[in-house]
């Protein structure tokens, strides 16, 4: 929304007084072809200049032809009459057009032309003006790290400018506005609505009405995010009326699907339907492919949850064409997740794993890049702010020392006195500064050390499972090479079939950690309690491990009291369970014992696994206990071999569902895991 935001800016200056987009873009066009049978002579002057820069801005999302054509003129003539600030404005225009059409190194090139510009004249709004347009371009080429570093250029020139005008505050709202809106492609909404509410102090400030609603918009697409869904219907319960006011049909489209969307996670699919086809209604006017691609996608998903299967099929099929042609990574995966649910209701198997698989894979894509952009945010962020803080302290320097200098100019005594003084006086300074540099550097080194602490943790866990996984899935791929191949005979292979089964269901198990795992590292793991009863859940998943305790002669027998009764997540429990039962199993020895235990207590129920087995060291507790991802593993007693990965998604489950996980061992004698869980949405 960063291109959309500006444009509706400049139109805003350019055209404060118009009521209805169509009669305006009628009106200009009317005027400009009035003016096509001047002579060249005449037509070089800066109105005619100014007027084709209105009617380029006014056919954004309109008509991209006409964006480029007039545009070009603009230019052309603006050079030959030596108007920079038409210059300016033409050079934006075709940056503008060519992120449009994709090309976005010819987008960040007119608009580094554009900046080098401004800075030659004493002009904020138009320096900050480009600034804002060269972070959105770099945001869609997906360097991320340029275009934080040039939001926050642009801010800095905007905060230190005194006597600031209208238009300066509206562009320095402009940039906060980019800032937070990359942090919001980076997931960090929280971060993301911090720079939106700046922008909207400022926006009040000047009391401009239309960047208050475009600002709104935003934060409720924001709050869909972070779950504030109340909060979100009512920012853009504000701001849909002012676009009908100002006849901003773009605006009004986008505003309308993300009230569409905030209805969907309300379970208000009628009303959202109803709502997402008047933004359809809209986009059909509106050249804005990326946002009806989402809308599309949106409106796929409620048919789907409708049970509609038929309608969900043809509007995902739809988005899916339109989120191909833009190369959009996060609208294919939505839209492969709906259509797989989809053809799997209309038993269309096949279709149905196909797109399953292409969502696992953009899925992953999509994981990997969001990542790697996180970390170039941070990176641009920390490296910014280490300049700023060395370009002040030496302008400090500077300042102290210039000031010493006129006091030498003095005479007698006051010279003395005078130099004395502020010398000291510079020290002092000085050492503040020094030890305000010292403080900066240590935290971005901590910073630093936490990013390489996740990048060996991201790493050295797909190694981990690389291995696990390869392992058994080759070994089988070889056995059935051989089959086919008439290498061995059925016969034989049958015999390798319990060992088969065994790896299999080891893969089994380990995916559906990793796929658990994976979705809770990108905050998709969303809790949804309710009131279950402990024991039927202990019986399943005993149920579940059954052939493997049995393999090893392992007796695990469930005392959970029938009335236990917990608020929490079946599934993610189920998940807490399945992992430490496993556990035990493969620590204990041939021949013991497992048991389940639950005791009341006044808020919670402390549930008690207690197994046999070959117990733990007092640091291998702490590990596992600790705040940080490891994954470390050792064979069990019948040289079983894990990821390290189980017991990681147990202490996130958990605590996810408000409870704590507590363990006690003794090597030789067992292990015992106490996992408390309340007994309602409240726990005292």
């Amino acid at each position: 929304m960063i291109y959309r935001l500006l444009t509706a800016l400049l139109t805003f200056f350019f055209c404060a007084n118009s009521f209805c987009q169509q009669q305006r873009i009628d009106s200009l066009a009317k005027l400009v072809n009035s003016k096509k049978s001047l002579s060249s002579v005449q037509k070089k002057d800066t109105a005619y200049i100014n007027l084709l820069n209105r009617y380029v801005l006014n056919n954004y999302y309109v008509n991209n032809d006409t964006i480029k054509f007039y545009a070009e003129e603009s230019l052309a003539i603006s050079k030959d009459v030596g108007y920079t600030i038409g210059e300016i404005e033409s050079l934006i225009n075709l940056g503008f057009y060519e992120s449009e059409i994709g090309n976005y190194p010819a987008g960040i090139s007119y608009a580094k032309q554009a900046l080098a510009k401004a800075e030659t004249i004493d002009n904020t709004k138009s320096t900050l003006m480009c600034y804002s347009n060269l972070a959105t371009f770099y945001e869609y080429a997906g360097d991320i790290k340029n275009s934080v570093t040039t939001s926050l250029k642009g801010i800095s020139i905007g905060e230190d400018k005194t006597n600031k005008t209208k238009d300066d505050l509206l562009y320095l709202s402009l940039m906060y506005e980019n800032v937070g809106l990359t942090y919001g492609m980076q997931q960090d909404y929280r971060k993301a609505l911090e720079f939106l509410n700046k922008a909207q102090e400022l926006n009040i400030q000047i009391d401009s009405k239309l960047s208050q609603a475009q600002t709104n918009s935003n934060i409720a697409s924001f709050q869909l995010k972070t779950k504030e869904y109340q909060k979100g219907l009512m920012n853009i319960n504000k701001a849909i009326p002012t676009f009908i006011e100002y006849d901003y049909p773009d605006w009004l489209a986008y505003s309308l699907k993300v009230k569409g969307q905030l209805y969907v996670e309300l379970d208000r699919y009628e009303e959202a339907l109803d709502i997402f086809m008047q933004s359809l209604s809209l986009y059909e006017k509106v050249e804005d492919k990326r946002e009806k691609t989402s809308l599309l996608s949106s409106i796929a998903r409620t048919y789907c949850e409708l049970h509609e299967y038929d309608l969900a099929k043809m509007y995902g099929n739809d988005a899916m064409k339109s989120a191909k042609e833009l190369n959009s990574f996060e609208d294919i995966k939505e839209c492969a997740e709906t259509l797989s649910k989809v053809h799997k209701q209309l038993h269309n198997y096949e279709v149905a794993l196909a797109y399953h698989e292409e969502f696992k894979n953009y899925n992953d894509s999509i994981f990997n890049h969001e990542n790697t952009k996180s970390v170039a945010a941070h990176e641009a962020q920390m490296s910014f702010i280490a300049m700023e803080n060395k370009l002040k302290f030496e302008s400090q320097k500077q300042h102290n020392k210039q000031r010493l200098f006129t006091y030498l100019s003095t005479s007698g005594v006051i010279i003395l006195l005078t130099v004395l003084f502020f010398t000291q006086r510079s020290r002092k300074v000085e050492r503040k500064l020094n030890g305000l540099l010292a403080n900066k550097n240590h935290d971005l080194k901590k910073r630093e050390q936490e990013l390489q602490e996740l990048n060996e943790t991201k790493n050295k866990f797909f190694s981990i499972i690389a291995h696990d996984l390869r392992a058994p899935i080759a070994s089988l791929n070889s056995l059935i090479d051989l089959l086919k191949d008439n290498q061995i005979s059925p016969k034989d292979f049958m015999q390798f079939a319990p060992k088969l089964s065994e790896q299999v269901k080891s893969v089994s198990f380990t995916l559906n950690n990793l796929l658990v795992w994976g979705q809770a590292q990108m905050k998709g793991a969303v809790s949804k309690p309710a009131l279950k009863k402990l024991r039927p859940i202990a019986d399943t998943n005993i149920l579940l491990l059954k052939e493997v305790a049995n393999k090893k002669k392992i007796i695990v027998s469930n005392k959970i009291p029938d009335k236990a009764t917990v608020f929490v997540d079946e599934d993610q429990i189920n998940l807490v369970f399945r992992n430490i039962i496993n556990n035990a199993i493969k620590f204990t020895p041939i021949g013991g014992m497992i048991e389940i235990f639950a005791e009341e207590n006044p808020a919670f129920w402390q549930i008690e696994i207690k197994d046999n087995g070959v117990g733990m060291e007092k640091e291998d507790i702490e590990r596992i206990l600790s705040t940080k991802t490891q994954f470390t593993s050792t064979y069990g007693t019948d040289n079983e071999k894990g990821t390290g990965l189980g017991l990681n998604l147990c202490k996130e489950m958990i605590k996810k569902n408000k409870g704590k996980l507590k363990i006690k061992s003794e090597l030789g004698v067992g292990t015992s895991f106490y996992i408390r869980l309340p007994k309602a949405a409240k726990v005292s």
